[in-house]
């Protein structure tokens, strides 16, 4: 009776080596796509869409984790028109979360009948939808450091008059046409002065106290001295 014989070949040595080769390379290839970026998370977007920073972070995914830089990643979320300042964070596993504070819209900016919100720099954070502050800054948009200068002295304004702003136009270089929530005529100031703006509400009332029609503006851009500009004297009657 015949007994068969198994016979074992012996695998070469560099055939060996090439095998265990490919299986690290596989297991290299599998941990280099596990540690890519594959996805972006965007949170604190409440009034504003996060779509514009998403699309931002969007640049790092496929990067590896270990090669994306936040701090790169969180400049280029600032710079987003809307966004006051960003955290950034890259974890391992290829995940980036971003952390967003929004600007805050302090004015509505009405130009060429196009309206926009405004932060207290003077930033345009996008279209006026939805729910908009107050106040109203018209005829500004070729002349952001006039807007920026108005939106800073806001709060002096409203101290010298005693009232809220509701409506500011741009009268001349460097010269502004204010109206005040309540008051019956304007005040034609610049915004820097915010002392001539407190004569003017006490020459309104004192004018109040005189005269039973309101002036149509008071001019408070000449140092020392309130010009009144008297209403236009009402239509005859043609029926008279």
């Amino acid at each position: 009776m015949s007994v068969p014989i198994r016979i074992r070949r012996r695998i070469p040595p560099a055939i060996g080596r090439l095998g265990v080769l490919a299986v690290l390379l596989a297991l290299i290839g599998t941990l280099a796509a596990a540690l890519q970026v594959h996805d972006v998370q965007v949170s604190g977007a409440h009034r504003f869409s996060s779509r514009e920073v998403v699309e931002v972070l969007r640049a790092a995914l496929g990067t590896p984790t270990v090669a994306a830089r936040p701090e790169a990643l969180r400049s280029a979320v600032r710079a987003v028109r809307w966004v006051a300042d960003a955290q950034v964070r890259v974890s391992l596993d290829g995940v980036v979360s971003c952390t967003v504070t929004e600007r805050v819209p302090v004015a509505v900016g009405e130009d060429a009948g196009a309206r926009t919100l405004l932060d207290r720099e003077g930033i345009v954070l996008g279209p006026a939808d939805g729910r908009t502050p107050s106040l109203t800054l018209r005829d500004f948009a070729p002349y952001p450091e006039e807007r920026a200068e108005v939106l800073a002295a806001v709060g002096s304004l409203e101290a010298a008059w005693g009232a809220r702003l509701a409506v500011v136009e741009r009268f001349a270089p460097g010269d502004v046409s204010l109206t005040f929530d309540g008051a019956p005529c304007s005040v034609v100031a610049e915004p820097t002065r915010a002392a001539a703006v407190g004569d003017a509400r006490r020459v309104l009332a004192a004018w109040g106290a005189s005269f039973a029609a309101p002036p149509r503006r008071l001019d408070a851009r000449i140092p020392g001295r309130i010009v009144v500009l008297p209403a236009p004297p009402p239509a005859p009657d043609e029926g008279a």
